[in-house]
C-alpha cells in the first residue's frame, strides 16, 4: 500500500522584496523545505544543477521542492517582489511528497486563490489556540489544488531507498549528536558505502543535512516570540554564534534579517 501520509513539520508566509536585481544560489547545498510563491513584481529564472530552465513572469505562480539544487536570477526595473508559502512534510517518501516534483509554474492556479490561502496562512500560523488549525487548513486546501497541475512527476530516488531510515532518524533527532557510522548501521550500510548513498540521493553530507534540518526547525521558530539565542539552543546548536554562521550559510542571511520576511501587514497583500 502506497504511503499517503502528509505532517507538515513547517509552515510559513513570507514576504520576499528587493530593490535591485537579485541572485539566489542553492547549487551547493538542497534546499531545505518546498516552496509555493507568486512573483508580484519583477521576473525571474531557475538554472537547476542538471541543467533545466524555468521562466517566471509577473503574477505567476511556482513551485520548487525541497531537495532542489539551483542558481536563480531576480530582477525587475521597479523592484522585486514575491509572495511565499514555505512548507516541509515529516514524510519525504509519501506519494504526494513534493520531492516527487521539478522546479515548475502552476499554469492554471489563479492569483486569487493562491492570496486567499496565503493571507489565511499568514494570520493563522502563529495563533497559539485552535485557529491555528485554520493555517494548516487552508494549506492542505491549495496543496490538494496544486498537485494535480504539476508535470514531471519523478521516479522513486533508489539511492533514498536504502537510506530512508537515516533520513527519518535525522528528522527526528536534529538536536543530537551522532555519528555517520551510528548512522550507517541502521541502515545495514558501510560507512563509505552509507556516506556514497546520502550524498548521491540528497545532495549533501548526513551531518550537513542535519544542520539543514536545524535550520527549518529555527526557521518555525522565528515566526514566534523565541529569541535568537533561545532558538539556536531548542534546536542543537552549542552556542547563538554558531547557529547564526550557519543559518547564513544556508539560507544566505541572518536570522534577525530573516525573520523581517515573516513580519508583515495582511494589507501588504492586497496593494500590489
Amino acid at each position: 500500500m502506497e504511503d499517503l501520509s502528509l505532517g507538515l513539520s513547517q509552515l510559513q508566509a513570507a514576504k520576499f522584496e528587493y530593490l535591485s536585481d537579485h541572485v539566489c544560489d542553492w547549487r551547493t547545498k538542497p534546499r531545505p523545505f518546498s516552496t509555493i510563491a507568486i512573483m508580484q513584481k519583477g521576473s525571474g529564472h531557475f538554472i537547476t544543477t542538471s541543467g533545466e530552465t524555468v521562466e517566471i513572469g509577473c503574477g505567476e505562480i511556482f513551485f520548487i521542492p525541497a531537495g532542489s539544487r539551483y542558481i536563480s536570477y531576480w530582477q525587475g526595473a521597479e523592484g522585486i517582489l514575491y509572495f511565499a508559502i514555505h512548507f516541509h512534510f515529516d514524510n519525504w517518501y509519501s506519494k504526494y511528497s513534493p520531492q516527487r516534483f521539478f522546479i515548475q509554474k502552476v499554469e492554471t492556479l489563479s492569483p486569487d486563490t493562491f492570496l486567499h490561502h496565503f493571507e489565511n496562512i499568514l494570520k493563522y500560523v502563529s495563533c497559539e489556540s485552535y485557529e491555528k488549525l485554520k493555517a494548516y487548513g487552508s494549506f492542505y486546501h491549495l496543496y490538494a489544488e496544486v498537485l494535480p497541475l504539476l508535470d514531471c512527476a519523478k521516479s522513486k530516488n533508489a539511492a533514498f531507498e536504502r537510506i530512508k531510515n537515516a533520513v527519518e532518524y535525522i528528522e527526528q533527532n536534529s538536536e543530537k549528536e551522532f555519528t555517520v557510522q551510528f548512522l550507517a548501521q541502521m541502515c545495514h550500510l558501510s560507512e563509505s558505502r552509507f556516506y556514497a548513498l546520502f550524498c548521491r540521493a540528497l545532495g549533501c553530507s548526513p551531518i550537513a543535512y542535519r544542520n539543514i534540518v536545524r535550520i527549518r526547525k529555527a526557521l518555525n521558530m522565528l515566526g514566534g516570540q523565541y529569541t535568537i539565542e533561545e532558538i539556536a539552543t531548542k534546536v542543537g546548536f552549542s552556542c547563538g554564534l554558531h547557529f547564526r554562521q550557519v543559518f547564513k550559510k544556508i539560507m544566505g542571511r541572518l536570522p534577525s534579517e530573516y525573520r523581517k520576511n515573516l513580519q508583515f501587514n495582511i494589507e501588504d497583500i492586497r496593494q500590489h
